[in-house]
């Protein structure tokens, strides 16, 4: 057998998903389109249906994102502004990306857009953070209150 400190000279295979990005798809974006184009995009993702069933309390669902480290995906602009809500991604260090359009289109491909600038975000912060997904892939820091 070789020396247990030499590096192995077996590449890595860049199409893995990477440890500590899993996207939790909030019930607002749990369906197929968006599931198939994360599948082709090879990013690790969590469908709302696995844990909960029909919709359910944000102060249910932001612990256990939060506990998991997940990276919350949604439509609720709302979220970071009411005071619950609020506390909560606070607490639990919520990583959270939120569609700012009504009209995203094909959400999965915008998914698909973002996702190098998502990456960055979360390799390079911890949370608690809200960024924006416009209908176009680009990603803003929103303020939390």
């Amino acid at each position: 057998m070789g020396d247990p400190k030499q590096r192995s000279k077996r590449r890595s295979n860049s199409k893995r998903p990477r440890k500590g990005f899993t996207l939790y798809l909030c019930n607002n974006l749990d369906y197929d389109g968006v599931v198939n184009a994360l599948d082709r995009g090879n990013i690790r993702y969590k469908r709302h249906r696995e844990y909960f069933s029909g919709d359910t309390p944000d102060t249910v669902l932001l612990p256990k994102v939060g506990r998991h480290r997940w990276i919350l995906i949604t439509f609720d602009q709302k979220q970071r502004t009411r005071s619950v809500e609020n506390e909560l991604i606070k607490r639990y260090k919520v990583r959270q990306f939120v569609f700012t359009s009504g009209e995203i289109g094909d959400a999965g491909a915008t998914l698909l857009k973002a996702c190098s600038a998502m990456r960055n975000i979360c390799r390079r912060r911890d949370g608690p953070f809200v960024y924006s997904i416009s209908n176009t892939g680009k990603v803003k820091e929103r303020t939390l209150r």
